[in-house]
């Protein structure tokens, strides 16, 4: 009874990844169609990336993204890791309050949220721009900056901090020379999801975008009306490849600081 269950469950394991990574495939597959229709493949070619770096609009809405991804990630992760730092390794009042305001964007509809941003922009005269795009993506990423280094903070070992102090350690030095080096990489994975998060963002996006600061979500959203082009394809290959790209940067420095750590 126990292999059947086994067999069943590894078969739906396998299906699920399947499920997960055909998308990626077929945009990968897609992006060499010679077709100018993205749902008929004729053939293979490469046009289709020469031509998108032709593309000055796409690519703006690209530049737009990440720019966008940047400064809501850097400021997300800052704030919710002084924010993280302060509710684990100190006694706040009202502790619990401030942790469920910070996790409320969790919880609320994007929309919501979105049509809240916009009237509180409007009520105080900013114009949409980039300025109000970078607030409304801190707002929904901030939960998740928070999230990860306090799990990080609460898993380590509180004797650390008092072993670096009766050496004569300082604050500052024991907070430098032993917490940082092992929160870097709950900060770093802290970083990295907001930044996907905001760069994917579509919701939040069309509330606080204004003239000049269309994100590539939007821009992709708006061509299923006339429907999409094989360079978006090709973009999704590049950004797929992108990603590629950094976990196996980020795989070989954990591995290089764990078989440091071990010798």
């Amino acid at each position: 009874m126990d292999t059947v269950m086994d067999r069943v469950v590894s078969w739906f394991a396998r299906l699920v990844f399947v499920f997960l990574y055909i998308p990626i495939i077929a945009v990968v597959v897609y992006s060499f169609n010679a077709s100018e229709v993205s749902y008929r493949f004729t053939g293979l070619t490469t046009r289709w990336y020469g031509e998108l770096f032709h593309d000055e609009r796409l690519l703006e809405t690209l530049r737009t993204s990440a720019i966008v991804g940047l400064l809501a990630g850097l400021a997300a992760t800052a704030i919710g890791f002084l924010t993280a730092f302060a509710l684990v390794r100190y006694r706040v009042r009202g502790r619990a309050f401030f942790l469920g305001a910070i996790l409320i964007p969790l919880i609320v509809p994007e929309i919501v949220l979105g049509v809240s941003l916009l009237t509180i922009f409007s009520t105080a005269g900013i114009p949409n721009g980039l300025l109000t795009m970078v607030l409304g993506h801190i707002v929904i990423t901030l939960p998740l900056a928070t999230l990860v280094p306090m799990g990080a903070m609460a898993a380590l070992d509180p004797s650390l901090s008092e072993a670096a102090t009766d050496l004569g350690a300082t604050g500052w030095i024991t907070f430098r020379r032993v917490l940082f080096p092992l929160l870097r990489p709950s900060i770093l994975a802290a970083f990295l999801l907001s930044f996907t998060t905001s760069f994917s963002n579509i919701v939040i996006s069309t509330f606080t975008s204004g003239v000049g600061t269309t994100t590539l979500p939007l821009r992709i959203y708006s061509t299923l009306k006339t429907g999409l082009t094989p360079e978006l394809n090709a973009l999704g290959t590049l950004l797929v490849l992108f990603t590629l790209l950094v976990i196996a940067l980020v795989g070989v420095q954990q591995m290089r600081r764990i078989l440091a750590s071990t010798n």
